[in-house]
């Protein structure tokens, strides 16, 4: 009918001028989200399910285009209508879904990226921001005579000592307990509630038999707001355990016997 349309309202009322112009917005889509799946992968290419939503809806709009040249000839009625609504409508949908959910595992991915340490694995400071816990113990550690160890065996070994000690922690965390790797040598673990003498005595066998030396200090039962009150007391008490042991070995040294 639109072929043979006598004027230009008739053209523009016509069918046949509805799908071309829905052929021309289909051929666009599809170069489009072409061109945003290319540019994406390198970056986004363990995303998966980002990746298969940008396929389905490539496919969608291919779909749409292989309409468009059906509805030309004339021929759309010879495709069943539940295939017809499920390629149509049924991918885009899906393909939607799939890359809201693609987004959200990048922004997750991203944001566990940026407070993780590289190194051995566990949290970085970062992640103080968000403290899974609203009540918790707060045990501040450091490793003892560690610039002595770098400086004589080098910081590939310094390094293998940091993974180890954080490993040896993490055997003993339990459900949103966290570490976190505050700077160089310093590691803090978020416990709950009256956990962090049990813990201190679940790793002492564990931290010894990998022959690493370490100090502590400890801060319980404390809350989010007054994070930074926990950390500048277990701090301080850390470094009162060091001063200690330095007196120790000091007065060994002058008293051998």
């Amino acid at each position: 009918m639109g072929l043979y349309a006598q004027s230009v309202d008739d053209w523009v009322d016509s069918p046949f001028f509805y799908s071309k112009a829905g052929f021309v917005v289909e051929y666009l889509s599809l170069t489009i989200i072409t061109a945003i799946a290319i540019c994406a992968y390198p970056v986004l290419k363990k995303e998966k399910l980002f990746l298969f939503g940008m396929m389905l809806l490539g496919l969608e709009k291919a779909y749409g285009m292989l309409h468009e040249i059906i509805a030309l000839e004339k021929t759309l009625g010879s495709i069943p209508v539940p295939v017809a609504i499920f390629l149509d409508d049924g991918c885009a949908l899906i393909g939607i879904a799939c890359l809201a959910l693609g987004v959200k595992q990048t922004i997750d991915h991203y944001e566990t990226s940026q407070s993780t340490d590289e190194l051995t694995g566990v949290y970085n400071r970062k992640a103080l921001i968000k403290i899974p816990l609203k009540q918790f113990d707060l045990v501040f550690f450091d490793l003892d005579n560690f610039k002595q160890l770098n400086d004589e065996h080098g910081h590939k070994f310094g390094d293998s000592i940091l993974k180890l000690f954080s490993q040896g922690l993490k055997q003993y965390t339990q459900q949103d307990e966290i570490i976190i790797r505050f700077g160089g040598d310093e590691f803090i673990v978020i416990l709950q509630s009256h956990r962090a003498k049990s813990f201190l005595v679940d790793i002492e066998a564990t931290i010894s038999a990998l022959n690493i030396s370490y100090s502590y200090g400890i801060a319980e039962n404390f809350n989010r707001r007054n994070l930074r009150e926990a950390i500048n007391r277990s701090d301080k008490a850390l470094y009162r355990m060091k001063h200690l042991k330095h007196q120790q070995k000091y007065s060994s040294v002058l008293n051998p016997n």
